[in-house]
């Protein structure tokens, strides 16, 4: 492994167990101050909201001013909004009209890690700094991998520290402590990936311009290759995104879950994350190519999430969430190599950011329609995720899509 990949594996890492610490925990801090299925999805969307506009910002900057600066900043903006959370712990839990103060606050410390929430962007620009044309499949997959081993301690702390009898004030804690240390870490060590010579001119860009994710898009939709390729992407983030969203709910009410035993599912999950991203992604690629590659992570999916309304007990459904593991762990490093192939090295930063702001925007509408789906229709809203994707599969091979 490239010694210049490790700064970007911690902050993967970091990132990844920062979020996953949350996973078993919010759904019970939620309700704890009051709030349902709908507050849950509200706050679920508030972060990618606001990184859905500071994405393609920070991309396009790490682009003129280099990666390490932007990732710098945008770590800043993490440890900040940890502060913030730990806040609505003191705060009195008194409503203000329909919410509660402290689910206020909570939604303040999203938006605050969202402002700056274009570490992932930046950091996959910086990963496409480093990694040959023939490298990044691979790499890209051991990334990946790093975020599944997130997923095996985070959600363990998490649920773990939650049951200690201040509740929920000491794995936020612990996270501000991980991301102080990790900010620190990378001011003495992350190194510039992207030499002077090859940064996009300063030239005097307004924010309003900046913010223009259409016309962005747009542009690149000339190239027959990305447009195909986010057309597909936009499909399944929205189904990634709604799953993510309810998946937590759906073990509490079919399986009764408390936060301890969701930390150790997710602790289960990540492990087979690890072994599909950081070595099947890769062996699968290397075979048949990436875009092969993530259209069968798409099959994957799509099939995983139909057989999920047949799930009658635990152990039936054990087997459908490798499945559904298996096609997202090998869809997700594949296109992100797709894209980074399909435009010229100083374009990185942006096209990165748009892909983050893909990702962003789905995030934040999918929570919202999917909580209230699963509300009215409960596990069948499987079902719908499946069709979107059989349906985007299907149109893109009629369209023919693009060849490698």
């Amino acid at each position: 492994m490239k010694k210049e990949l490790l700064p970007v594996i911690l902050l993967t890492f970091v990132n990844t167990l920062n979020f996953s610490i949350l996973i078993p925990i919010l759904p019970f801090i939620i309700k704890s101050y009051g709030g349902g299925t709908v507050t849950y999805g509200i706050i679920l969307s508030t972060y990618p909201f606001f990184q859905f506009f500071a994405a393609p910002i920070l991309g396009s900057l790490s682009d003129r001013y280099g990666r390490r600066l932007i990732l710098l900043i945008s770590q800043a903006g993490t440890v900040l909004s940890w502060v913030i959370f730990a806040v609505a712990y003191f705060v009195p839990n008194v409503s203000v009209g329909i919410v509660s103060i402290p689910l206020l606050v909570i939604i303040i410390s999203r938006i605050a890690d969202g402002v700056t929430g274009g570490n992932s962007a930046v950091a996959s620009a910086y990963l496409s700094d480093i990694t040959t044309r023939e490298e990044k499949t691979k790499a890209f997959g051991m990334v990946g991998g790093v975020v599944g081993l997130g997923l095996i301690f985070g959600p363990v702390i998490g649920g773990l520290t939650m049951s200690h009898s201040i509740g929920y004030l000491i794995p936020i804690l612990l996270t501000l402590a991980i991301s102080m240390i990790t900010l620190i870490v990378m001011v003495k060590y992350l190194p510039e990936s992207l030499p002077l010579n090859s940064r996009v001119p300063k030239v005097k860009i307004g924010i309003v311009e900046e913010l223009q994710f259409f016309p962005k898009l747009i542009k690149y939709s000339k190239n027959r290759k990305i447009k195909y390729l986010f057309f597909l992407r936009a499909m399944f983030l929205f189904v990634f995104s709604s799953f993510s969203s309810i998946f937590v709910l759906y073990m509490i009410d079919n399986f009764a879950f408390d936060s301890t035993k969701i930390g150790l599912f997710f602790m289960v999950v990540g492990i087979f994350l690890v072994f599909n991203q950081a070595f099947l992604a890769g062996v699968i690629s290397k075979r048949i190519g990436d875009l092969k590659t993530f259209i069968i992570g798409q099959m994957a999916l799509s099939l995983s999430q139909f057989l999920y309304i047949f799930a009658s007990n635990f152990w039936m459904f054990l087997p459908l969430v490798y499945l559904n593991n298996f096609g997202l762990s090998i869809s997700m490093p594949t296109f992100k190599s797709l894209i980074s192939k399909s435009v010229d090295e100083s374009k990185q930063g942006e096209i990165m950011g748009i892909d983050e702001s893909y990702f962003s925007a789905s995030s934040a509408i999918s929570p919202l329609i999917a909580t209230w789906l699963y509300a009215v229709v409960g596990k069948y809203v499987f079902l719908i995720q499946s069709v979107i994707l059989v349906i985007s599969i299907s149109f893109f091979w009629v369209k023919k899509g693009w060849r490698e």
